[in-house]
């Protein structure tokens, strides 16, 4: 029985395309962004979409663009008006255009099938299978389950419908037709260049079965070899030569295979495909580095698939004069496959193996696969030779598509293809790290409303980051993840370790802004302000820096370290950036502080005071550090017991660090030194005051109050650690508390220190009589004619 070929083409390209249904609900994935909601060209509709076709594809992209690699400005174009149509990007479109796209291709390849078949008198039956065969195989859920691969969709629909036009014209084809053809082509080429080996089916098509000879074969081809080099002439002039972020073993050993390891991992990496065109499982969106491995020749499956290949390559040939169509199909699954098949280091791809790749040359799998059992079925049912090819291919069939529907269902989301990918690649440092991602991202989210839910999370991320680690080895050609890495590590409060890594990240990339951000913030936690201030500078001048927060940690490290002013130039800077109340209201303190109230109050003005105690509290800051601004001291201490018991309660320490340095000072000042000695006291145990000021009255109190002279030197050493702006009175000080220690020598080295900054007679005094005790007549001398010429 015959059936009508539009009725097989459009039932086989239905039931095809309806194992896909499923994909219109996933959401964008992988690569996805790169032509959609991450590209800064196409997310902007057609606004600049002439852009798309001046630069390489991967220029517009977020994260490391670059004008090298790929020119696909069609593919684009497709997104670009697709946002424009719709109003922004939505992946249920994007999958549903797949869906309609595997239709067209299907359909498409399906007539040119039924024609082909009927002109070398082949039953509708045979090609009717090798559709079927195709549109079924695992292989390509890959392409039609992710929508950044309506590119090869593209690629393949425009140039098998050029085929398909130029072979059913034939013998003489008319210009319009031409036309037709050869744009085609060209669309197919500026959708993705893995058309241009169908060149070579042209060729094919009209040798074995146009009965050309081989040159006229050759020349019936040539004008979609002259498309194509137009193709190529833009396309160098458009992408820059150079080395791209791709080219590196990460993505395919093949970077580190030289001589003999190049043929016989070649070898290798050809079998498996073998493998899985025959029984696809498992399958993996990634096979990078170490899933495949260089290859030597003490291998057997490399001499395995020398053998196999060398047999494929000799019945190839020995068809070939006989235009069989064993040698027809073999040549052209060569030739399709051969832009992918890293023949010589020039055309090496960034890839090991991709299951995508298999698109097309899985048509003449297909072919091959059905013309075998046909020819077994005409030797041993000749009455009924579809007998033996359905009995065969109805349990692969069935098989394929079961494994089709799925495998796509994978592809629902990141998470689900990454999750799953780490046990069908399990060696692959890729999709660890995909994996880790996403349980990074998925633990951010829940942490926000369930913090004891998200570690389960981050630990599982962890476990994905360290194995990667291990997978890359000390080398660590992708050093960006170490950031995420220390990311988890500090959600989980591992410090030490996360230091540890945010230090190596700066180590491999001193201009990434992650680790110096955070390297800063540890170092002011741990009151080490210096060191904060260096990492903050630092990360301001990072690569894309965030400068709201960085300002702003900046300025608070500079309140830290008692310089108030640099503290309120880079709070204000951070305002311009991110205007929220919490930085507003450090300005305000800090500004009370420095005795300008009417600043302190413009920016405290906003300030919602949800109690009776917040409002308070501001307006007795405000009063309080402009009486001390003015030294008015007792009015100070007034407004500063004001805040004493309601401290705690409206968070003083965030937002007054210095009340106690302040109160303390208005203590000592009307006479209560004993209070303010322990007011000083917490702002440096309590607040980890570094105020050099702090450390000074403390010095002076247990000086001249406690007579407790060793820790008088211990506090003004201190004083001189954090940067006293007084440095003759520092060292005056410290000088003399070790002098009343009976340390002469250490008192001497200290007033001289002292002198480099100033002078006084009492500081030479001292000089003089320590050095006289000492017995150094010349230096005592020395210092009695200073003395003497000192007015």
């Amino acid at each position: 029985m015959k059936i009508k070929s539009w009725i097989w083409v459009l039932s086989i390209a239905l039931f095809g395309t309806l194992l896909y249904l499923q994909s219109v609900g996933f959401e964008y994935s992988l690569d996805d962004g790169i032509y959609a909601n991450s590209n800064r060209v196409t997310v902007k509709g057609l606004e600049n979409w002439t852009e798309l076709f001046k630069y390489g594809s991967m220029n517009f992209i977020e994260i490391s663009p670059t004008n090298t690699g790929i020119y696909r400005p069609f593919t684009l174009l497709t997104f670009a008006l697709e946002n424009e149509l719709v109003g922004k990007f939505d992946p249920a479109v994007s999958h549903s255009i797949n869906l309609i796209l595997y239709f067209g291709v299907l359909l498409v390849l399906g007539f040119f099938l039924a024609s082909l078949g009927k002109k070398i008198k082949l039953p509708w039956w045979f090609t009717a299978l090798v559709l079927l065969l195709f549109a079924v195989h695992p292989l390509h859920v890959e392409v039609v389950a992710s929508a950044k691969s309506r590119d090869t969709l593209l690629s393949a629909l425009f140039a098998f419908g050029a085929i398909g036009i130029w072979w059913k014209n034939q013998p003489k084809l008319k210009t319009i037709d031409w036309i037709l053809v050869l744009v085609l082509y060209f669309l197919s080429l500026v959708s993705k260049e893995e058309s241009i080996p169908l060149i070579a089916l042209v060729g094919l098509l009209a040798y074995f079965f146009l009965g050309q000879k081989p040159l006229q074969s050759t020349v019936s081809a040539l004008p979609f070899a002259g498309v194509a080099l137009i193709y190529l002439i833009i396309r160098s002039s458009i992408l820059d030569k150079v080395k791209t972020i791709y080219d590196s073993y990460i993505n395919s050993v093949m970077y580190l295979a030289d001589g003999s390891e190049w043929i016989s991992t070649n070898l290798y990496i050809y079998l498996q495909y073998i493998k899985l065109l025959f029984f696809p499982h498992p399958l993996s969106w990634d096979y990078s580095f170490s899933q495949l491995t260089v290859q030597d020749f003490s291998n057997p499956v490399v001499w395995l698939s020398l053998l196999f290949f060398g047999g494929l390559v000799y019945l190839a040939i020995r068809g070939f004069r006989e235009r069989n169509l064993l040698s027809f199909g073999l040549i052209f699954f060569f030739a399709s496959f051969s832009i992918f098949a890293n023949l010589v280091p020039s055309l090496t791809i960034g890839s090991n193996l991709g299951e995508r790749f298999m698109f097309v040359p899985s048509l003449a799998f297909a072919l091959v696969v059905v013309y075998l059992l046909f020819r077994l079925g005409e030797k041993y049912f000749p009455r009924k030779t579809y007998l033996l090819p359905v009995l065969v291919l109805a349990p692969v069939l069935a098989g394929f598509t079961w494994k089709t529907i799925d495998r796509a269902q994978v592809w629902e989301s990141n998470l689900t293809i990454t999750r799953n990918d780490i046990k069908s690649a399990p060696n692959s440092w890729r999709t660890h790290t995909f994996y880790a991602e996403e349980l990074r991202k998925l633990a951010s989210e829940v942490k926000k409303d369930h913090p004891d839910s998200a570690r389960g999370f981050y630990v599982e991320a962890k476990k994905e980051y360290e194995i990667m680690l291990g997978i890359l080895g000390k080398d660590l050609p992708v050093s960006q993840y170490l950031s995420t890495y220390a990311e988890v590590l500090i959600n989980l409060g591992d410090s030490t370790q996360a230091v540890a890594v945010l230090e190596e990240n700066i180590k491999r990339n001193p201009k990434a802004f992650y680790p110096l951000f955070q390297l800063g913030r540890f170092a002011y936690d741990r009151n080490d302000f210096e060191q904060a201030e260096i990492y903050y500078q630092q990360a301001l001048n990072a690569q894309s820096p965030d400068f709201g927060s960085t300002f702003r940690n900046l300025g608070l490290t500079y309140n830290k370290l008692g310089e108030k002013e640099k503290a309120v130039v880079n709070l204000e800077k951070s305002l311009e950036y991110w205007d929220v109340p919490e930085i507003r209201r450090a300005l305000g303190f800090i500004y009370s502080e420095l005795g300008r109230p009417a600043k302190a109050a413009e920016y405290l003005a906003g300030e919602e005071g949800t109690s009776p105690e917040e409002v308070l509290f501001i307006n007795s800051v405000l009063k309080g550090n402009e009486a001390l601004a003015k030294n008015d001291f007792r009015t100070a201490l007034t407004e500063y017991q004001k805040l004493e018991p309601i401290f705690d309660q409206v968070d003083g320490k965030t937002k007054f660090p210095s009340f106690y340095a302040a109160y303390a000072k208005a203590l000592l000042e009307t006479g209560d030194t004993l209070k303010a000695k322990l007011n000083f006291q917490t702002a440096v145990n309590d607040m980890k005051s570094v105020d050099p000021v702090v450390f000074t009255n403390l010095g002076t109190i247990s000086f001249m109050k406690d007579r407790n002279f060793a820790q008088a030197e211990r506090y003004f050493q201190e004083a001189i650690d954090h940067g006293h702006q007084d440095k003759f009175t520092a060292y005056s000080n410290l000088g003399m508390a070790q002098i009343s220690q009976r340390k002469e020598s250490a008192a001497a080295q200290t007033f001289e220190k002292a002198l480099e900054y100033g002078t006084s007679k009492p500081v030479l005094g001292n000089l003089h009589l320590i050095y006289k005790s000492l017995g150094n007549t010349e230096k005592a001398n020395y210092y009695l004619e200073q003395l003497s010429s000192t007015n």
